[in-house]
């Protein structure tokens, strides 16, 4: 390690020096990304701590400064990053590619079980979306404007999801680590400081796992129409990679949740139609939720959103039950987060100019759009949302 880095205060922003905070005294004991391995007990089996990340491991059930970033239910692994209120505001998204923190430790599922059990639930929110709806945007406003803690799509609600829909276990035991990773991630650091969740669509079907356990949890599902998600396929080549792979992994499942016996084989340069499985699917997934419990789970058209900002993010966070901060003038943050692209600040992007480039792609590729319609109205039949989808935040 560089000598200079080990004197300068942590990047986390504890006000700590980093060999005191998020540094490791010594990496060789493990690998470059592992700062220890833990035992059942809690005790270091391998590596070395800071003092700072000791005390995170004997208060890990009550503040979220060790966060659980993945679970490999079938290698018996867990994985905990130190964070802090500084990086999980800076953390875009926190799949472990992009997390501002560092894995610092490596534990087997008995004491991430333990920690679960022993951490009482708190205020937890969820943002549910089908991709390119402008979910990353609410969830940077809520954290500009209110006192939340943003979880922005961390990946271990993939993995459990990925486990619940395994041959492995029996569904009890599966059912119970959903309970037990949802109870982690509901940590916060203050009580009136709720946390929002916003997932990766990929975690879409929890939506209907989740009300079933607590069917008062405060959902908002996010969404644009079909010919909108088409253009975020479309816009560039990754994105195309994105949604065949998207596609690849739903339609298997599609057809019993949209109750047909068509198998769907549709050829990987066919993007309108790969377009409209996924999203079909993903609709279909909020009318299976809402149908559940309408109590508090609400939809938003992003096209609302950007006509009616403020509205639309303050209205969430009351859903949200989530209190104002301070000395924060609204109107400037919408202004501030509204004119530049969400993932990334330093890129000037406004609803104009998205609207222009929606209209172009369009332009430029009018055979996916109707077959993309086509096959949506085709599968959806009565319950395509021509004038939205039920439960409107706004209504």
């Amino acid at each position: 390690m560089n000598d200079s880095i080990q004197h300068q205060l942590c990047p986390c922003g504890s006000g700590l020096s980093y060999t005191e905070c998020c540094g490791v005294p010594d990496r060789r004991a493990i690998n470059a990304d592992i700062m220890a391995c833990v035992s059942s007990d809690g005790s270091i089996a391998q590596g070395s701590v800071t003092p700072q990340i000791e005390q995170a491991m004997q208060t890990i059930s009550t503040t979220p400064d060790l966060f659980p970033a993945r679970i490999r239910f079938a290698d018996d692994k867990a994985y905990f990053v130190k964070m802090s209120p500084q990086w999980y505001s800076d953390s875009v998204f926190l799949d472990p590619a992009r997390i501002k923190g560092t894995y610092v430790i490596e534990s087997n599922l008995q004491w991430a079980q333990s920690i679960a059990e022993n951490t009482s639930w708190h205020p937890t929110n969820f943002i549910f979306h089908t991709a390119f709806c402008g979910s990353t945007l609410m969830a940077q406003a809520l954290d500009a404007m209110f006192n939340s803690l943003p979880l922005r799509e961390p990946e271990v609600l993939g993995n459990v999801l990925f486990y619940l829909r395994s041959q492995a276990g029996n569904d009890e035991e599966k059912f119970a680590w959903l309970q037990r990773v949802v109870s982690l991630l509901s940590r916060s650091y203050a009580p009136q400081q709720y946390v929002v969740i916003k997932t990766n669509d990929n975690a879409n079907p929890l939506m209907l796992d989740l009300l079933k356990w607590r069917d008062d949890l405060p959902i908002l599902f996010m969404y644009t129409p079909l010919r909108e998600f088409l253009v975020g396929c479309l816009k560039a080549d990754n994105r195309r990679t994105w949604i065949r792979q998207r596609y690849n992994a739903v339609k298997t499942l599609a057809p019993a949740l949209l109750n047909t016996e068509v198998e769907f084989n549709v050829d990987e340069n066919e993007y309108g139609e790969m377009a409209a499985v996924y999203w079909v699917y993903n609709i279909a997934l909020y009318h299976s939720a809402w149908q559940f419990s309408h109590q508090n789970i609400r939809s938003l058209d992003f096209n609302d959103m950007l006509a009616r900002p403020r509205e639309s993010v303050e209205t969430c966070a009351r859903l949200f039950g989530l209190q104002t901060l301070p000395d924060v003038d609204h109107n400037s943050e919408i202004d501030k987060l509204f004119n530049v692209y969400s993932k990334n600040s330093n890129f000037k992007y406004s609803p104009q100019q998205r609207s222009k480039d929606i209209e172009r792609i369009l332009k430029n590729n009018p055979d996916h759009l109707a077959a993309a319609e086509n096959l949506a109205r085709e599968l959806l039949k009565d319950a395509y949302p021509e004038t939205g989808l039920p439960g409107s935040l706004l209504a």
